[in-house]
């Protein structure tokens, strides 16, 4: 009887010799880290014998261990390394998956299989395939988190929460011209040019049509809202004037005269949070002696006194009002929020108005600037004014708007254009201290589809 409870005692022995030599272990670790977009994975050597192959894969949910419970989704394989000497490996196709994108890494041997870790990736940014070809037109409401993405020839519009990652509205769109979206009275509003005498008021957030506002002569060059006051800079018979509605009732309240010119061939208007009310306009004018055209360009400025613009003043300053025979410089106008600088050209000139000083915020990286101010925040986004058709994701810089100090560059999460595709759109903005970068990409169907990407990066 003894010589049996020995036997049975060496045969546990050895069984559990045999159990602890097939259990799982863990011979190699996984690491993840994340830069423009692209997702490295690295890992520990491989020192153990019969090696085969090393695994990858990628899930927007975590992954099983198939050493303890289910075998892996094989369609979440995204490579097999069969170089036992590599111990990296780069994602470069996650840039359609929304939230977090899981990784795990599985060693074949000859006679096992070892499972890495699993490392988490947080993407702050989301897809959306929306049932509407790509956007003629895009524009936000960093207010209320809005990007509205229109298109003309599809007679549909799309307004999208950015931070809560969803669609709130797709409605269809009468014949309009381009717009803009504003925050009036407390509540989300989206204007848009129904023509050069009509301009329409419809609601933020379901595009239910408000009202009209009827122009009686001449036509509309720009227009902004504030307060439920319409300010719309009005070209009658080569006068330029401000006329301003009340837009509860939608009746004039007044119409000023601004200038007179034989040829006005630009006009932009701008009112700013501090009630003031800025028009920069430029002009063709013949010179009789020397039988040239010059253009002069002007910028009014006007205080709102009871919503309505009062006298003006002429901001002078050489790099604000420069006569050139180029009428580009003109897009690079525009006041910060409070009113107190002035964009001056495409070199990142910035005028402060109270000391006539110029900050410089051009640089390296974008050597022809747009200069967007922050509505909600206190930042000033510096981007290229245009993109040379390139696959590069351009570098953007940002800046402090007190004093315009340098905060950092930061890459574009998008390419804007691609060359070849004629259908990739993006753009970028800030939204208090998080870029804002989104693309939309239309798709060959029917019906036709397009895919919203939006990548959303904090920087403070």
């Amino acid at each position: 009887m003894t010589k049996i409870y020995v036997v049975v005692f060496a045969l546990l022995i050895l069984i559990g010799f045999s159990c602890k030599k097939e259990t799982p272990t863990r011979s190699f670790e996984l690491s993840a880290t994340t830069k423009n977009n692209n997702v490295f994975l690295n890992w520990s050597p491989v020192l153990l014998s019969g090696f085969k192959s090393i695994n990858v894969y990628r899930s927007t949910s975590p992954i099983p261990d198939p050493q303890f419970d289910r075998p892996i989704d094989a369609n979440l394989l995204i490579a097999t390394i069969s170089d036992k000497n590599k111990i990296s490996f780069c994602d470069s196709n996650v840039v359609n998956h929304k939230g977090s994108v899981h990784y795990k890494i599985v060693l074949n041997l000859s006679n096992r299989i070892i499972a890495s870790n699993e490392e988490q990736v947080n993407f702050e940014g989301f897809s959306l395939t929306l049932p509407i070809k790509g956007g003629s037109y895009t524009f936000v409401c960093p207010e209320k988190n809005l990007l509205y993405m229109l298109n003309g020839n599809s007679g549909k519009i799309c307004i999208i929460d950015y931070f809560q990652k969803k669609v709130l509205t797709i409605a269809d769109l009468p014949p309009q011209g381009l717009g803009f979206a504003v925050m009036n009275a407390g509540k989300p509003e989206l204007f848009m040019n129904k023509s050069t005498k009509i301009i329409s008021c419809h609601d933020g957030l379901t595009f239910a049509p408000k009202y009209n506002v009827i122009i009686p002569s001449g036509y509309v060059k720009d227009y902004k809202v504030k307060d439920n006051f319409l300010y719309i800079l009005n070209i009658d018979n080569y006068a330029g004037s401000i006329r301003t509605y009340d837009l509860t009732t939608q009746t004039l309240l007044s119409d000023k005269l601004i200038y007179l010119s034989p040829d006005i061939i630009s006009s932009n208007l701008y009112v700013t949070d501090s009630d003031e009310l800025f028009v920069k306009c430029i002009c063709q004018i013949y010179n009789s002696q020397n039988n040239i055209y010059f253009y002069k360009s002007i910028c009014f400025k006007y205080n709102l006194l009871n919503h309505l613009p009062t006298d003006s003043v002429i901001i002078s300053h050489p790099l604000l009002n420069s006569d050139t025979l180029s009428i580009n410089n003109y897009r690079y106008i525009e006041p910060s929020p409070d009113g107190n600088f002035l964009t001056c050209n495409q070199n990142g000139d910035i005028l402060d108005i109270s000391t006539s000083s110029i900050y410089n915020i051009g640089s390296a990286n974008n050597t022809s600037s747009s200069i967007v101010y922050s509505k909600t925040g206190n930042y000033v986004l510096v981007k290229p004014g245009y993109l040379n058709n390139t696959v590069s994701p351009p570098l953007l810089d940002i800046y402090l708007r007190q004093g315009f100090n340098f905060v950092k560059t930061i890459k574009s999460a998008n390419p804007q254009m691609i060359p070849g595709t004629g259908s990739l759109y993006g753009d970028d903005f800030i939204d208090n201290d998080t870029l804002i970068s989104y693309n939309i990409k239309s798709k060959s169907s029917n019906p036709p589809v397009s895919v919203l990407t939006v990548f959303l990066k904090k920087f403070n």
